[in-house]
């Protein structure tokens, strides 16, 4: 989705932080092809009543998830569509996102509802989905150039070490 945004031809969008911000939107491209997006990091409200079996829980705001439903918006711009016809397409994605980090998942936008297909119960204290492993620099794919890198430094057949080289017997 970002790849697809940095190609956009359409138009350019740009993230403008708003501390003051009572809400985090999205304003389409206009006539200078520049969308924005409207995002305040430390708004924390509630967006809706019950997180997943626990009636007396509530999804809240969470920066990153916010971020990344008006970014879905900024992508259907791009496609030419309108964003506001879209807004259970941001929930689903961001569901995505909250379901990775264990928070909870929306149920819609407003008034409307999503199918309840595509939420699974997930708190912070129990998720259905299981835990994704966390990386270590172990288990990372090095990139190509490190690789190469590794290699270049690695002692020649008959060298112990950088730059000291033992005869082979």
């Amino acid at each position: 989705m970002l790849e697809g945004l940095r190609r956009c031809t359409r138009a350019r969008y740009q993230i403008c932080i708003d501390a003051s911000a009572s809400r985090n939107l999205f304003e389409r491209a206009g006539k200078d092809r520049l969308g924005t997006i409207t995002w305040n990091p430390g708004l924390r409200s509630e967006l809706e009543d019950g997180c997943g079996s626990d009636p007396a829980g509530h999804v809240m705001r969470d920066p990153v998830a916010s971020l990344l439903h008006e970014i879905v918006h900024a992508a259907h711009d791009c496609a030419g569509l309108d964003a506001g016809e879209y807004e259970l397409e941001a929930v689903r994605v961001e569901n995505i996102y909250r379901r990775a980090a264990g928070l909870c998942q929306r149920h819609g936008y407003g008034d409307d509802r999503l199918a309840a297909e595509p939420t699974k119960a997930c708190a912070p204290e129990h998720c259905e989905c299981p835990a994704a492993p966390v990386p270590t620099p172990q288990t990372m794919p090095r990139p190509a150039s490190d690789q190469r890198q590794a290699a270049d430094s690695e002692p020649a057949p008959g060298e112990i070490g950088a730059g000291r080289s033992r005869p082979v017997r």
